[in-house]
């Protein structure tokens, strides 16, 4: 099956994931994998503009929201895979294929995708609350954050009240849905509930 063509933008933001070869853990303790990874999202960032709003790193896989403002996404997960894959399994393979990506051109979509990457850890039961996991740009990384929301909840207090509202299993079976698709979307049946979520 051909891969379609990557939907080039440079305002909307895509959600990006991969997962490691037959989904086996990282071949090395994330405590030692997050740093390193943490180091190539400042590389893309600082050479190929990447713009990072939040980032998490499971056993194995991991969860990017980005937008690229050079229109280069492509550019971007090449260099940052590569060197990801060389840092940490010293030349064996390490990805399943190739990444994953959904671009996310509205903002209720928006909203639910950035909630949904934050609580990975907390569907896995790694932990009760979105700010207690270890390896999420939810703590301080040496790059700049661009996503606004904080603010749309009056803060970062705010913010993480409105994150660790647990989705129910059938608005987390439509964001996955919708994240299959090379342009994120909903059907319109779904969507009243869909936009009362992102408020809640």
């Amino acid at each position: 099956m051909t891969r379609p063509a990557l939907i080039r933008s440079s305002c909307a933001p895509y959600h990006v994931t991969n997962r490691t070869t037959f989904g086996e853990p990282y071949p090395m303790p994330l405590t030692e994998v997050w740093p390193l990874m943490v180091l190539e999202l400042m590389k893309v960032s600082r050479i190929h503009a990447l713009s990072v709003h939040a980032f998490v790193l499971m056993d194995n896989h991991f969860h990017l929201l980005c937008h690229t403002p050079q229109e280069n996404l492509d550019e971007v997960m090449q260099n940052f895979l590569r060197n990801v894959a060389t840092s940490v399994s010293k030349g064996s393979v390490l990805w399943k294929g190739r990444y994953k990506w959904s671009l996310i051109s509205n903002s209720i979509h928006y909203r639910q995708v950035y909630r949904y990457i934050y609580q990975n850890p907390i569907r896995a039961g790694l932990v009760e609350r979105v700010e207690d996991y270890p390896f999420s740009t939810l703590r301080p990384v040496p790059f700049p954050l661009h996503s606004s929301l904080a603010m749309s909840f009056g803060g970062q207090e705010g913010e993480l009240r409105w994150l660790n509202q647990k989705l129910t299993s059938e608005d987390d079976h439509l964001i996955r849905l919708g994240l299959r698709k090379f342009e994120f979307d909903v059907s319109m049946r779904n969507m009243r509930s869909f936009a009362k979520l992102a408020m809640e």
